[in-house]
């Protein structure tokens, strides 16, 4: 018994969109609404094309650990926006918030960083952040060979006119689709996505 469900496939691979969904299911009822799309539509209008993702702790964790940031520093809204192209699987993550302190753009992922007021942050007085999150985040991400990019979004930076409202932090999360060929073996349509 103990070695067929160390063998079973949908314990190490699942659709993409049900491993964004155990991501991002701790963070789903704390009073912001979190919406997957894929390329800035409804993920039912794609699933059956869509692909497998390993489900290894760095991608769940790094993904989230972005998720969280993003309903942390979110007004309203958290979007998860998946691109899947011939040679890339792309997993955008924005929020409505005030975004990233610009003097800190360049050193997202950098332990300990912190600005040089110690004030609380109004937003998250109970927290105060080191950069310790992003930097598991990117390092669990990396470990994957995914390639990530921190922005501050902007109506010109959205994918999507969906996104126009994600003038937040956004953090794409790049892989090359070759990572992942093996792991397009299970049909997404037995899988059931909720968000």
């Amino acid at each position: 018994m103990g070695r067929t469900g160390k063998d079973d496939l949908h314990l190490k691979r699942a659709p993409i969109t049900e491993v964004l969904r155990e991501a991002a299911e701790p963070h789903e009822n704390r009073g912001k609404v979190i919406t997957m799309l894929v390329n800035g539509l409804p993920v039912e209008d794609h699933i059956d094309r869509l692909p497998n993702l390993p489900r290894k702790p760095e991608i769940l964790h790094g993904l989230r650990n972005l998720v969280q940031n993003a309903v942390d520093f979110a007004r309203t809204r958290v979007w998860i926006d998946i691109a899947v192209t011939d040679t890339n699987i792309r997993i955008l993550v924005a929020d409505d918030g005030k975004g990233y302190p610009h003097d800190f753009l360049g050193r997202i992922g950098v332990p300990f960083l912190r600005r040089q007021k110690k004030k609380k942050n109004p937003d998250r007085p109970e927290y105060e952040g080191m950069g310790l999150g992003l930097f598991i985040a990117k390092t669990m991400l990396e470990r994957t060979n995914a390639k990530l990019t921190f922005a501050n979004g902007t109506v010109t930076a959205a994918p999507s006119p969906a996104l126009e409202s994600a003038t937040g932090a956004m953090v794409s999360v790049i892989w090359d689709r070759d990572n992942f060929r093996e792991s397009d073996k299970i049909d997404p349509k037995n899988i059931h996505v909720k968000l």
